[in-house]
């Protein structure tokens, strides 16, 4: 009998990774079950040939029509959230599932004694480690997410300086990681419209000069006032240039942003659009850019590098943590040294000097197309599922397990 397998994100957290992996592992024959939420900024459609069971947080979503109160949608969620735990741990015992995916932990205490659960149940548990800590690290992170990650029976890496970092920080046998690259959205942004009326309007304001943006979610990391910084500079170098900023603010004033990109530069040099950006709008967007920067001070991957591999767009980005080694130096884009707007303005400059930008927008094309394939992804995930489904049923505990 064919296994299933049950893959988790609780939040949909990373809802286009999710669903490019799933539609990919269904390509490939693999009987899936993603266990999720309704997704929080429209619809993502369930990907063919996979049952999604919206299992968590029905409370939540129902006060939300309700009030806007955080605080209290928050109190609910963390009241419910055990209640849809069990029943997913009743689910996956009743349909003898042996291989459980989390794509992501929500309160890492709680899910290590899901995992123990789990394992006690005779399943084998991958986690998928997006970030080795989390963006805003807390005191206490380590050892929460030192437990799963010695209690899994595998970790999935997207760079190789996540493995190297759970490596050294965690001490994890290498043998236990694989490093799987994060892929593009096309898959995903198929099933959506490109909005060709916001296309025009950036086009028509760009008047045929080199965009040069930041595109996707705001947060203190991602080192955007870096690239504020270079906007003279580049104007200096490239004078025949504008700016594009758009995503939505996660972490942070939205409106003191605002107030400093509109000091940026003049207004004829920048379109900013601060906001969650749907499917259709990034499309959008994508088709009109020259240039991605990415001045990021920390990063372990990037999503947004392949997305815009995908549509030859060359991406500058910083040598921090895996985001470096995402960028081929001079082949497909270029990679800077952090916090430095001279960099940032060299290189935009440098991209379109002789034939680099072609050359460089046809390589960003082939790399995604090749490396950054989610037909090679779903390969390397269902092999890791289909080694540990043939194995007996999961111990307890491992050599590398928390006594804790």
């Amino acid at each position: 009998m064919k296994q299933t397998y049950l893959v988790i994100d609780p939040c949909q957290f990373t809802a286009n990774y999710n669903y490019c992996l799933l539609d990919a592992l269904a390509k490939k024959q693999q009987r899936v079950v993603y266990a999720t939420t309704e997704f929080a900024h429209g619809h993502i459609p369930d990907p063919e040939g996979v049952r999604v069971l919206r299992c968590f947080f029905h409370l939540a979503r129902l006060v939300r029509r309700l009030t806007s109160s955080g605080p209290i949608r928050r109190l609910l969620r963390a009241a419910e959230y055990p209640l849809n735990l069990t029943f997913l741990l009743a689910y996956i015992l009743i349909r003898q599932i042996k291989v459980v995916h989390f794509m992501w932990v929500v309160s890492p205490c709680l899910e290590y004694r899901v995992i123990q659960l789990l394992k006690f149940m005779g399943c084998h548990i991958v986690y998928t480690v997006h970030n080795p800590f989390p963006h805003e690290r807390k005191a206490g992170h380590a050892k929460k997410y030192s437990r799963i990650y010695k209690c899994v029976d595998h970790l999935i890496a997207l760079t190789n300086y996540t493995r190297d970092e759970i490596v050294s920080h965690f001490g994890i046998h290498p043998e236990k990681i694989s490093v799987i690259p994060h892929g593009d959205y096309d898959v995903l942004f198929s099933h959506y419209d490109c909005n060709d009326d916001l296309a025009q309007k950036v086009r028509q304001k760009a008047a045929g000069r080199k965009i040069i943006a930041f595109l996707g979610h705001i947060r203190p990391y991602k080192g955007l006032e870096f690239f504020l910084e270079a906007f003279p500079i580049i104007k200096s170098l490239l004078p025949e240039s504008m700016f594009l900023v758009a995503g939505s603010v996660l972490i942070g004033d939205k409106r003191q942003l605002i107030e400093k990109l509109a000091r940026s530069c003049e207004p004829h040099d920048l379109w900013v659009d601060i906001r969650f950006l749907p499917p259709e709008d990034m499309k959008a967007y994508l088709s009109v850019i020259d240039v991605l920067v990415q001045p990021y001070i920390s990063a372990s991957q990037s999503g947004n590098t392949v997305m815009a591999y995908s549509e030859g767009i060359p991406v500058i980005s910083t040598s921090v943590g895996g985001l470096g080694e995402m960028t081929e130096d001079g082949e497909t884009g270029y990679v800077i040294a952090p916090r430095d707007p001279q960099a940032i303005a060299d290189a935009v400059a440098k991209s379109f000097e002789g034939d680099n930008y072609v050359r460089m927008s046809h390589n960003a094309r082939q790399v995604a197309a090749g490396q950054f394939s989610w037909e090679r992804i779903a390969e390397q995930t269902a092999n890791i599922y289909q080694r540990l489904g043939t194995f007996g049923p999961a111990k307890n505990s491992t050599s590398e397990q928390s006594r804790d």
